[in-house]
């Protein structure tokens, strides 16, 4: 039984009850809490910049003071600027993180990880921080250094000890929190839930993927672990109300031991912070940025996963090229030996049914002189029983020792296993440079990997040195996606999901939501992480899968794409200055609805994304209640839907991803060039280039963008 099942999300834990279930600690018997509180000097302690981690959010860019002191029984992190005051209290009493509260103007204390802490190991017995009550705890003095406050935890069962550290530290508004344990005892280490957090709300952040925010009256705060530092063997996302006062918003640690029965020990970096500045809760990414945004900047990806002859595919790209449409970047999803999705990593020669080796190089060939990117798409994650490859020795191993499943082929019915990452670039090596060499490919499209975070692909095999661990397999992969650059001499690209992690060492991806399955249709363009933290790495085409972006009743719809809903998908990829993306031909009406799809695409999309692409967003604004205000009062009002962005270049990007309500824009001025699609009296109409007006009415996925 999973951890998760075993503990569920819905225990009762409001004051009262907790409180009934700290009195063990809180009346505890003299020396039941080890050595009393010992207060260091009182002299604050000015502590030096850049103590947080690069994956920590970023210090605010105003001047600020952060500070150390003992007060009372307690210990305060304390973050000062003109007119701002936030503190971080921890009152030693009880090792979970109970302990530490937060303090902002005009808000009673309340707690961002009411009982999160470890989840201990004693003998065959899993025992929870939060129901320890039959357990015997003690710590040391708690030690005030330069820059941070040290404190170890000792808890005891019978004859066995578990110690476990804390060392806390404070840059900007950050609090970083880094926890070790000298054994291997924990199972696991929980960030929990808020409380006494009443009427707060869970606020999910476009493509960051793996922990959710909570706004709490005017604050935004963010927990959680550091993925460039943890141990642990995978991290959950917890996200769900837990009571009017209560809300998990954050994640989950756990520690499985390798196939020979050895847990890591515990080790995490823990990020909280709190502001009412967004983006002063959003983690940074510590990537260094593609070297290939220029040549991406401006292109469309034609994504084919169809399973028709390669003569009919280079028809397509001949077709287009007739057309005038340039700066493509082709995607030849389904070409291997076996087809689609089967006998991985066997997937040499191409498919004979649909044209073997010649058709597909003859595919290449015309993309190449239409002057467009080729890639084929590569698999290093998905091991196939029926491969001539196949060997268990190349397979991952969960801590059990069996063989990690992957994806599953509904069509043949046949069951992949996950290739171990440590094994993903010795194939990569193989193939990807005779796949070069056949084909003349100039990208490279890698499946699954930038689509997941890492630690659903850890390996627990006991023989290897990154076993039962997250970060080597993100290491991996990383290793793996610079090599499929230089295989094949271009850019790498992948799926979207959890691309935020790669953002970088990815040159792009087709940019679905972290859930790819949702709604599309439903989810604000909400800016702002996208813009500031992966726009400066990164590519991202399109917005979804349109069968998934655009479901209805909860199933993905295949076909019948209307042209309001192509409008609604290209206002969107504007509003997050994505490049264009159209999907297979297969769900269209017929090929010239297609052909016209990514003509609008390239017409459309492809300029706003050529001007924006490298630039930085210097302005970001939503309307509300016809005002313009910043993404704090947009989130506040829940009105996300209409979107200004200005860019350092001096472009200017509006876009209504409003239902129902229309926009009015009027300029004191005539751009010198522009890109709408507006009412012009009363009808919707599509222009780029030198405008004749200076104002447009932006109907419901309608767009504006002007260059003064």
């Amino acid at each position: 039984m999973s951890l998760v099942s075993r503990f569920p999300l819905d225990r009762l834990l409001m004051p009262a009850a907790a409180a009934m279930l700290l009195g063990a600690f809180l009346v505890a018997p003299a020396g039941a809490m080890g050595h009393p509180l010992v207060a260091p000097t009182p002299t604050p302690i000015s502590l030096p910049q850049g103590l947080a981690g690069p994956a920590a959010p970023p210090a605010p860019e105003t001047p600020f003071h952060n500070r150390i002191f003992a007060e009372g029984g307690s210990y305060v992190l304390e973050y000062t600027a003109p007119g701002e005051r936030l503190r971080y209290r921890y009152t030693p009493a009880t090792g979970a993180l109970y302990d530490l509260t937060v303090e902002v103007e005009n808000l009673p204390p309340f707690w961002p990880s009411f009982f999160g802490g470890p989840v201990f190991v004693f003998g065959e017995q899993e025992i929870p921080i939060w129901e320890s009550d039959t357990l015997t705890w003690s710590h040391t003095a708690p030690r005030v250094t330069p820059n941070s406050l040290e404190i170890t935890w000792r808890v005891a069962k019978d004859a066995q000890e578990i110690t476990y550290a804390y060392r806390f530290s404070i840059h900007g508004k950050t609090l970083r929190v880094q926890v070790d344990a000298q054994g291997d005892d924990i199972r696991a280490f929980s960030l929990d839930r808020s409380e006494a957090t009443p009427g707060a709300r869970i606020v999910s952040i476009p493509y960051l993927a793996t922990f959710d925010l909570l706004l709490y009256q005017d604050y935004f705060v963010s927990l959680y672990f550091d993925w460039t530092e943890s141990h642990a063997s995978h991290v959950h996302k917890v996200s769900q109300p837990y009571s009017a006062q209560s809300f998990h918003f954050s994640q989950m640690a756990f520690y499985e031991p390798d196939t020979a029965g050895v847990r890591v020990p515990l080790h995490e970096v823990v990020y909280l912070t709190v502001s009412d500045r967004l983006a002063e809760v959003l983690p940074m990414i510590p990537n260094s940025p593609s070297p290939y945004r220029e040549i991406l900047a401006g292109r469309v990806m034609v994504d084919l996963w169809t399973e028709a002859p390669f003569a009919e595919s280079q028809a397509l790209v001949e077709a287009l090229h007739r057309r005038g449409v340039s700066d493509l970047l082709v995607i030849r999803h389904t070409w291997q030996r076996c087809g689609y999705d089967d006998c991985y990593p066997s997937v040499l020669p191409a498919h004979a049914t649909w044209g073997g080796d010649a058709g597909l190089r003859a595919l290449a060939a015309a993309a190449r002189r239409a002057g467009y990117l080729f890639a084929v798409h590569e698999n290093y994650t998905d091991f196939y029983p029926n491969s001539d490859r196949w060997s268990p020795e190349y397979l991952a191993l969960d801590a059990q020792g069996n063989w990690r499943p992957a994806w599953f082929n509904q069509t043949t019915q046949r069951q992949s296993y996950l290739l171990s990452p440590f094994r993903a670039l010795a194939f990569a090596r193989e193939l990807a440079p005779e796949i070069h060499r056949r084909y003349r490919t100039t990208a490279a499209f890698v499946d699954v990997v930038t689509a997941v975070p890492p630690w659903e692909k850890t390996d627990h095999n006991a023989r290897l040195a990154g076993r039962a661990r997250f970060v080597p397999v993100f290491q991996a992969y990383a290793d793996l996606l610079s090599f499929l650059r230089t295989a094949h001499q271009g850019p790498v690209l992948g799926e979207g999901g959890a691309h935020f992690l790669y953002a970088g060492l990815v040159d792009g991806v087709a940019a679905a939501y972290q859930d790819g399955l949702a709604d599309g249709t439903k989810v604000p363009p909400l800016v702002d992480f996208a813009l500031l933290r992966l726009h400066p790495l990164m590519v991202s085409y399109g917005v979804g899968y349109f069968p998934y972006y655009f479901r209805q009743d909860g199933q993905p719809k295949w076909s019948g794409y209307s042209l309001e809903e192509h409008y609604h998908y290209m206002a969107t990829e504007i509003a997050f200055c994505h490049a264009g993306y159209v999907d297979s031909p297969e769900g269209f009406t017929n090929t010239a609805a297609w052909l016209d799809w990514v003509e609008r695409e390239a017409h459309l999309v492809a300029p706003v994304h050529q001007r924006c692409a490298q630039t930085r967003p210097v302005r970001i604004r939503y309307r509300v209640d016809g005002a313009l205000v910043g993404v704090e009062q947009a989130l506040a009002a829940d009105q996300g839907w209409q979107v200004r962005v200005e860019y350092e270049n001096g472009l200017q990007v509006y876009v209504n991803r409003h239902p129902n309500a229309a926009w009015p824009i009027t300029l004191d001025f005539t751009p010198a060039w522009v890109d709408y699609s507006a009412l012009i009296s009363g009808t919707r109409q599509d222009f780029v280039g030198i405008p004749r007006i200076s104002s447009w009415i932006l109907p419901p996925n309608g767009w504006l963008v002007f260059q003064p």
